[in-house]
């Protein structure tokens, strides 16, 4: 009898019982964490509770809109940027809409108060623009143009530009653009189909920002915007006011038609050109909305604090700072006195600026001004309507403690310490009345439901670091930003583009 199967069954069997036998006096092994992706950073608890907030908050990392805005490559909004560099817009051909709202300063000019048709020299941009006698007769600061196409309720510190929406019996809405040529709330039958292209009607009209002394016997702003369209479409009462005029060829190549001058060049598309130019600052790419995202790399420990005080309420030990600045660009559009210095020329005899109840007297828009985007915000000081604060940190003492923090505005000096006007014979001609009108906004500041976050110093550290992050890489590259300042190669169509040297920022 052949017994080489059963040898093999029970050679078998007892490999199999050593087996069972081994793996119950096995000690269980410990699996390894898993693999994050590359480049993957784990959540702290910290991220965790940043996630929370973002959820709470409906933020995406993404702002609506943005690939609908004109790109600077597109011919139309190339044209604008030619547009927004010629003195020829100036009344006296001596300033442009870059002369305060260089691309390389943030959009800005790093002025407190800007300085249009009497400056000394017509070429220099940014702190070193200095006013004949130092004169200062524009009352507020330069607002930024990056990200201006986003805008969809109003433009300029006390919202003139305004798209308004009505609601009929019926319960149909109907919206249209209110400027100061039509009065507040009424339609502008001239306005522009954006706010920005509207807004860019303005500055032109303004005697102290680019008019000057020019057309004087000009009455309206619509007639002075034609004379402007005469000029740069060589026909008409300005036809020859420009000795080199090779406009006709830039638009038809940007419109990419022929008709003639008195057809293609109105003040309507040279607004449509400004227009798309300055809606094209597309600059929303940031560390935090990079964090939102995903990228738990892209802000600091000390920034993501400073972003939990940011979106955290203040009863709850945060600074509540969200709920004015809020959703992906940081502004709720709205209107708000915070009680900012009210030093500088003003808006009326006591030299006060009342913001937005000098156009719409109600109580609670006195003093106020537009809640600016924060985007960008630390490539634009200095800060507040007149530029009062030349630093984040002061503006976060501000809204930690606004009278201590106007009491120390007073205490350095008032306008007289700041860089703009330290060496200004004038500059306690910018004092007068400040306190007093200092004063009668922060009354009205403790009427109202703000309360003050009270942080400490290291707080205060977190919330300035993480308003760092919220910086678009391209804007703060000067080498990228470059795409909307006109180069060497670009042609000047009269010869009187703006030619700076490399303005330095404040």
């Amino acid at each position: 009898m052949n017994n080489a199967p059963l040898k093999h069954a029970a050679i078998l069997l007892a490999v199999l019982s050593t087996i069972h036998v081994s793996t119950l006096h096995a000690k269980p092994r410990t699996q390894p964490p898993p693999r994050q992706p590359p480049g993957v950073q784990p959540a702290t608890a910290l991220d965790q509770e940043l996630s929370v907030l973002i959820s709470q908050h409906g933020l995406t990392g993404r702002v609506a809109g943005a690939r609908q805005l004109p790109k600077i490559s597109d011919p139309i909004a190339r044209l604008g940027m030619q547009l927004f560099f010629t003195k020829a817009l100036g009344g006296e051909k001596s300033v442009a809409c870059a002369s305060c709202h260089d691309p390389r300063l943030g959009g800005a000019d790093a002025l407190s108060l800007p300085i249009g048709t009497n400056a000394i020299e017509e070429n220099i941009v940014g702190p070193n623009r200095r006013a004949i006698n130092d004169e200062i007769n524009i009352p507020r600061n330069s607002p930024t143009i990056f990200n201006t196409g986003f805008a969809t309720n109003s433009l300029f510190w006390d919202g003139r530009v305004e798209r308004v929406t009505v609601t009929d019996e019926q319960g149909n809405e109907t919206s249209f653009i209110s400027t100061p040529d039509s009065g507040f709330g009424v339609p502008d039958d001239k306005a522009g189909g954006t706010l920005v292209s509207t807004l860019a009607r303005f500055p032109v009209t303004s005697k102290e920002e680019m008019r000057g002394e020019a057309f004087p016997d000009v009455t309206t702003n619509e007639a002075l915007r034609t004379h402007l369209a005469q000029r740069i479409g060589d026909y008409g009462a300005e036809q020859g006011s420009l000795a080199t005029n090779d406009w006709l060829q830039v638009f038809r190549e940007a419109f990419d038609s022929q008709a003639d001058a008195e057809s293609l060049i109105t003040f309507d598309n040279i607004a449509f050109a400004l227009g798309q130019y300055q809606a094209s600052f597309v600059m929303i790419n940031t560390d935090w909305h990079r964090y939102v995202r995903g990228d738990l790399r892209a802000l600091s420990e000390q920034q993501k604090n400073g972003a939990k005080l940011f979106f955290t309420q203040i009863a709850d030990g945060g600074a509540g700072c969200v709920n004015c600045h809020s959703g992906e660009r940081f502004t709720n559009d709205g209107f708000f006195n915070l009680a900012f210095p009210q030093y500088g020329i003003g808006k009326d005899e006591t030299h006060a600026d009342i913001g937005r109840a000098a156009i719409d007297p109600q109580a609670r828009n006195q003093f106020a001004f537009r809640v600016p985007s924060l985007l960008n915000v630390s490539l634009t000081a200095p800060y507040s309507h007149a530029g009062a604060y030349e630093s984040l940190e002061q503006v976060v003492s501000h809204y930690s403690n606004p009278e201590q923090a106007v009491e120390q505005f007073f205490q350095r000096g008032g306008a007289c310490d700041l860089k703009q006007f330290a060496t200004s014979a004038q500059c306690e001609t910018l004092n007068l009345n400040a306190r007093q009108n200092s004063e009668a906004a922060l009354q009205l500041l403790r009427q109202s439901p703000f309360v003050a976050a009270n942080l400490d110093a290291g707080q205060q550290q977190d919330l300035v670091a993480f308003l760092h992050a919220l910086t678009d890489r391209c804007a703060k590259d000067q080498k990228c930003i470059r795409r909307w300042v006109p180069n060497r190669r670009m042609p000047d169509p009269d010869n009187l583009r703006l030619r700076t040297p490399r303005p330095v920022g404040g």
